[in-house]
C-alpha cells in the first residue's frame, strides 16, 4: 500500500509542480513576449491555471497521506509535511478566490479585459499565492525522501543503498 501511495504521489507530484514551474518560467513568458500586451496573457492562462489548481488539489490530497504515514514513525518530518501540504491547500484555496476575481474582469467574448486596474491588482496577488505554492512544494520533494529513507531504515549514503 505504501508503494503505491509514493507511486502515485510522484506522479501527482511531477505532473503538478512540472506543469507550473513550466507554465510560470516558460508559457507565460512567452505569451508577454509574443501578445502585444502582457495583461492579455490573462485570456490565455485563465484555463490552464484551473487546470493547475486541479491538479494541486489532488496533489494535496496524496501529500496529506504521505505526512500521515510517515507522521506514524517520524513525528516531526511527518508534522513538517503535513505543514507544507496545508500551505499547498490554502493556496489553492486562494488562487480559487483570487481566480473568481480576475474572471469577474476578463469578459471572454470581447476578449478584454474589463477593468485592468482591478485584473493587475489580483493577478499581482495570484502570483504571490503561486510563489508560496511553488515554494512549499520544493520543500516538500527533499525532506519526503529524507523522510522515506529514514521510515525505510537506509541512508542515502549506505552500502546497500549503493549497490541497488
Amino acid at each position: 500500500m505504501i508503494s503505491i501511495t509514493r507511486t502515485l504521489l510522484l506522479f501527482s507530484y511531477a505532473l503538478f509542480w512540472g506543469g507550473l514551474t513550466f507554465y510560470t518560467g516558460f508559457a507565460v513568458r512567452i505569451a508577454h513576449d509574443v501578445l502585444s500586451d502582457p495583461m492579455d496573457g490573462g485570456m490565455i492562462t485563465q484555463r490552464v491555471t484551473v487546470l493547475l489548481q486541479y491538479f494541486a488539489a489532488a496533489t494535496v490530497v496524496l501529500m496529506l497521506a504521505n505526512a500521515i504515514q510517515v507522521g506514524r514513525k517520524l513525528r516531526k518530518l511527518g508534522f513538517t509535511l503535513a505543514f507544507c501540504a496545508i500551505t499547498l491547500g490554502v493556496t489553492v484555496g486562494g488562487l480559487v478566490i483570487v481566480h473568481g476575481k480576475l474572471d469577474a474582469v476578463i469578459d471572454v467574448e470581447a476578449v478584454e479585459i474589463s477593468d485592468r486596474e482591478v485584473f493587475a491588482a489580483n493577478h499581482q496577488r495570484y502570483n504571490q499565492l503561486t510563489t508560496v505554492q511553488w515554494i512549499a512544494s520544493l520543500v516538500y520533494l527533499p525532506l519526503t525522501v529524507v523522510a522515506w529513507r529514514k521510515v525505510d531504515g537506509t541512508s542515502l549514503g549506505s552500502k546497500q543503498h549503493l549497490q541497488s
